[in-house]
């Protein structure tokens, strides 16, 4: 194996990782107004628990995708008011407890799950050798990834094009582009194989 396809195999390992913890750990973001932290002013004896871990919980998201999905209103208030009786139950600071609470918490709610989607979206879109720009549409509410994304999937194809003309040797790209896009979703495969089974 030469050492330019090397570095291009690298490359696609890199970016790979890249990918993942930029959409893993994507924070959180109101789309009116900067939410407040959770009260830090706790005693140490109180447990370190607030509203981001009932929204973050996976049953929760999970739910409230389906909501925005089907345009389920009802499934979406169903579960805020289960966020809020959780959180009534953890006694949970009031002001934390109003964020979930009302129209605006359910505005909140559902625009989370939106931003989750279009990462999800993202993420099949980007093994799949595919664009975005229809599901960017779809989801404005995640309007500040559109960069990220954009950048990312630039960096696929230069890779993929790279791996290419390695193959080629000089001659026509042409002929190895699919050669390399199977070369690159091999590479994917089995990174997602790694980060499934650590």
């Amino acid at each position: 194996m030469s050492k330019k396809f090397t570095l291009g195999f690298f490359a696609v390992v890199v970016v790979a990782v890249l990918l993942y913890v930029t959409f893993s750990n994507t924070p959180s973001v109101s789309p009116v107004t900067v939410l407040p932290s959770p009260i830090s002013s706790q005693s140490i004896t109180e447990p370190k628990f607030s509203y981001l871990d009932i929204l973050q919980n996976d049953e929760f998201k999970d739910g409230m995708q389906k909501a925005v999905m089907d345009s389920d209103i009802e499934l979406a208030k169903t579960l805020q008011a289960k966020a809020i009786e959780i959180a009534n139950a953890a006694q949970l600071p009031d002001a934390e407890i109003q964020i979930l609470s009302d129209e605006r918490g359910l505005n909140y709610m559902l625009f989370l799950a939106k931003r989750q989607l279009f990462i999800a979206a993202f993420e099949r879109r980007y093994l799949a050798l595919e664009g975005i720009q229809d599901i960017k549409l779809i989801y404005p509410e995640a309007q500040n990834l559109f960069a990220r994304s954009d950048a990312l999937i630039a960096q696929r194809d230069q890779m993929i094009n790279d791996i290419a003309k390695e193959m080629a040797g000089g001659n026509d790209i042409g002929d190895y582009l699919q050669k390399a896009k199977d070369q690159w979703k091999l590479v994917q495969s089995a990174h997602q194989k790694v980060k499934s089974n650590p």
